[in-house]
């Protein structure tokens, strides 16, 4: 928690000394005169509870909340972020059929997809595109997670292997420019890292990163094993993206936790006043109603 005004919380000091003067009336003889003084003996017989101090004890807290108020403190929320959208770039060529990932590289990149887009606010638009010797845009950006769901369940295996190819497909699914207050949007890339295009992977990575738009690669494969994650960590650095290596199970639910807090959130900061001050006309409601009921005559 920060504060925009600090220097209203001194004002707090002020509450203190209020405080230990309200408990030194408390303590001290009553200024009142009465005509008959023996009333003053029903006072001991009765017992004074937590419900005697409860209205001093609402008001000294609304008191709090309205002086912090004032010192306007913030809070750093993550919040949706309204993006364009959010692509994943799957490889879906023979090489997926590996096996040196349980069970084999296609379904571990299902799954991780799908528990990836998961943790992403419902209003966060998804698309597909795979590639393998070419790059296909399989499904729009969409919210329909029902659709996403689908299209991952029916990839297909078949074809060559150059990642670059689902880089073009996903830039071209991202609007080259996307309405004021809309982020670019974002690009995971699943591959195990080996390109036979004759594309500049870097190049290509230039041009995301011209348009604002983070590629995340995550490796999909072991090493010895047709397994390539240099490139693929250099094109996540040259977007301010993040690599992310598969080698197991654990690197995989890693991996789609931690892009889950990425992609689709940002940290933001708020200002809470409005929230402390509503609490603050709560216990003050609370002191006037249990001073008004102590009142009663019974």
């Amino acid at each position: 928690m920060g504060f925009l005004a600090p220097w209203n919380l001194l004002t707090l000091l002020g509450l203190v000394v209020l405080g230990v003067v309200y408990l030194r009336l408390l303590r001290g003889p009553s200024s009142s005169h009465v005509w008959y003084p023996e009333a003053g003996q029903l006072g001991l017989v009765a017992p004074r509870t937590l419900g005697h101090y409860l209205p001093a004890l609402a008001f000294f807290l609304a008191l709090a909340m309205a002086l912090v108020a004032t010192a306007r403190p913030t809070l750093r929320l993550m919040m949706p972020e309204n993006l364009a959208g959010v692509i994943l770039a799957i490889e879906n060529g023979w090489s997926m059929r590996q096996t040196d990932i349980a069970p084999n590289r296609m379904v571990a990149t299902q799954a991780a997809a799908k528990a990836l887009v998961e943790k992403l606010p419902p209003q966060v638009k998804v698309g597909v595109a795979t590639f393998s010797g070419y790059g296909t845009l399989l499904l729009p950006p969409t919210t329909d997670r029902n659709a996403f769901r689908q299209a991952i369940d029916h990839l297909d295996l078949g074809g060559g292997y150059s990642f670059t190819f689902g880089l073009l497909a996903a830039l071209e699914a991202l609007p080259e420019n996307p309405p004021e207050g809309v982020s670019p949007g974002v690009i995971v890339l699943f591959s195990h890292g080996h390109d036979v295009s004759g594309n500049d992977p870097l190049k290509i990575a230039d041009e995301a990163l011209r348009r604002g738009i983070k590629v995340h690669a995550i490796g999909v494969g072991t090493h010895g094993h047709n397994f390539d994650e240099e490139m693929l960590k250099k094109v996540a650095d040259r977007t301010g993206g993040r690599y992310y290596p598969i080698f197991s199970a654990n690197d995989l639910s890693h991996a789609h936790a931690d892009l889950g807090r990425v992609l689709g959130w940002r940290p933001q900061t708020l200002e809470a006043s409005g929230i402390l001050s509503l609490l603050a006309a709560l216990l003050l409601s609370l002191s006037i109603g249990g001073s008004a009921l102590r009142r009663q005559v019974v």
